[in-house]
This record gives C-alpha cells, structure tokens and sequence, in this order.
C-alpha cells in the first residue's frame, strides 16, 4: 500500500482516536484539485501523519482568541508533529501563535480532505485531516505580540476557522 493509500487509513485512525477522546465532532468531507506542487506537498504531510489543527480559545468574558495571518484576523492554526498528542499540539500551537496557554475542552468539527492532482489524474487521492477544537485560557492568559488580541466581537467564529 502506498502513501496515497495509507492516508486515508491515518484519517480514519486520527479520527477514531478524536472520537475516543472527545467524542464525535460534526464531519464534513470535501474533495478538489490542486497543482502538482500542492498535491506533493500534501502527499508529504499525510507521510507524516500530521493533522491540521485549528483552534477557537475563549477567555472568561468569551472572547476568542485572535491572531493575525495572510492580512486577516484568524484563529490559532498548525500541524501537529508526528508522534505528538492531540491536545499537547493544539496546546502547543496556540502557545506559539499567541503566547497563551489552554486547556482543550472539545472537538467541534473535522473536514476531511481529499487532495487530486489536477495534472495527472492518474494519481491516487491524498486524504488530509483538518480538526477544529475549543479551549478555554489558563489563568487568564495576556496574548503576546501585536499581531495577537481577544476579539469579543468574533461572533462568526466558523467564518475565522
């Protein structure tokens, strides 16, 4: 079984594991084409087993978390490292997008991916998985940086993910 192969079995398995751990989030599965670079890259991070993570961190007054990116306001967002727990990554990943530490709370979404190549069809699809998971801030936590700021007026937080 090659890697195009095998990425749909480490989906499964990744999200199997969500679901042990937080119970199921909303699934959605999307498939689309992209350039022969994209498509490698792609084919690269499912070798790895890295899950895409985005993640919506409320304060106590439930702001949520923001930081800037690509010259839009968004959520904390990364990968996680082959062999690292789940919520250590996005703990870890909101760490360094934000300088805040959090405790995950849940799972609230995942969308499966199905990754083409649009310049040789003849190639397997590589599947991706992107979670996104809530936290809440420890001890009221002061984001670091100005490209950082608690947005109490992100009420469309699944337009942020």
């Amino acid at each position: 079984m090659d890697v195009a192969s095998r990425s749909r079995s480490r989906v499964e398995e990744r999200l199997t594991r969500i679901e042990e751990q937080f119970g199921p989030p909303e699934v959605t599965q999307t498939t689309f084409e992209v350039d022969e670079e994209r498509y490698q890259q792609s084919l690269e991070r499912s070798r790895d087993g890295q899950l895409d993570v985005r993640c919506v961190v409320r304060d106590d007054d439930g702001a949520v978390l923001l930081r800037e990116g690509d010259g839009e306001w968004m959520v904390p967002r990364g990968q996680t490292r082959p062999d690292e727990q789940v919520s250590e990554a996005v703990e870890r990943i909101v760490r360094e997008a934000a300088g805040v530490d959090c405790t995950v709370t849940d799972a609230v979404r995942a969308n499966i991916h199905g990754i083409r190549n649009e310049d040789t069809e003849s190639e397997e699809t590589v599947y991706r998985l992107t979670v996104v998971f809530t936290a809440e801030v420890v001890d009221s936590s002061k984001p670091s940086g100005e490209s950082v700021r608690w947005d109490a007026e992100a009420d469309a937080v699944s337009e942020l993910v």
